[in-house]
């Protein structure tokens, strides 16, 4: 074989090579390696959203009980009696009873007031003091028909003594000092008599129970 053919025949062999490759290139490559897909995310799981909410002020009643109003000496009624065995030479001792006489609670906190009134419904003048006694003053709510205690002291003198103060009868007060509502009396001398005399009176603390008020 001739140098010339020799070369013709390694010139064809390369022709063949090049189409060949160029044939791979076009449609991708035989056995070329896929790029693998990225993994998908798993999908996010969707909620409904809640419902806006609306606030309406409640209707129910407040549970808070209600405080009771002071009681007024129109809500009230107040029977004194007088109390022989604890009263001592000049000395008389009396328990006042005063009781709601009104459809309502109301409260009272300290006491009741009393003064001595004469035949024509005046009230006569008569050195008074306020004692703790047989303690503090305590809140005391009463109830319809229900009652609150203290105890009165006052020391008599001579009726016939010009300076002497006398009475018939004695007014309670739960908004003033003085006047007021006549009381009903128990266990007095009878009205007709003026037989009452206070040279000087003290007043004790409404409780709740009648005992012990008038110790002291």
């Amino acid at each position: 074989m001739t140098h010339r053919s020799l070369r013709l025949l390694l010139l064809g062999a390369l022709g063949v090579a090049f189409s060949l490759a160029l044939a791979a290139c076009g449609d991708g490559g035989v056995g070329a390696a896929t790029p693998a897909a990225a993994p998908s995310s798993p999908p996010v799981p969707v909620f409904p959203s809640d419902p806006p909410r609306t606030f309406k002020p409640s209707s129910e009643p407040a549970t808070h009980q209600s405080v009771a109003r002071a009681c007024r000496t129109a809500d009230t009624s107040a029977t004194i009696t007088l109390q022989p065995d604890l009263s001592k030479g000049s000395t008389q001792v009396a328990l006042v009873q005063l009781t709601n006489k009104s459809k309502n609670n109301c409260a009272v906190n300290g006491r009741a007031a009393i003064s001595l009134a004469n035949a024509a419904g005046d009230t006569v003048d008569v050195t008074t003091s306020n004692v703790n006694e047989p303690g503090k003053a305590v809140r005391i709510t009463l109830r319809p028909g229900t009652s609150a205690f203290e105890g009165i002291k006052w020391t008599t003198c001579d009726k016939g003594d010009a300076s002497c103060p006398a009475g018939n009868s004695l007014r309670f007060n739960l908004d003033a000092a003085t006047d007021g509502s006549f009381a009903k009396l128990s266990a007095f001398p009878p009205g007709e008599a003026s037989d009452i005399t206070m040279k000087s009176l003290r007043i004790g603390t409404l409780q709740p129970s009648r005992q012990g008020v008038v110790a002291w």
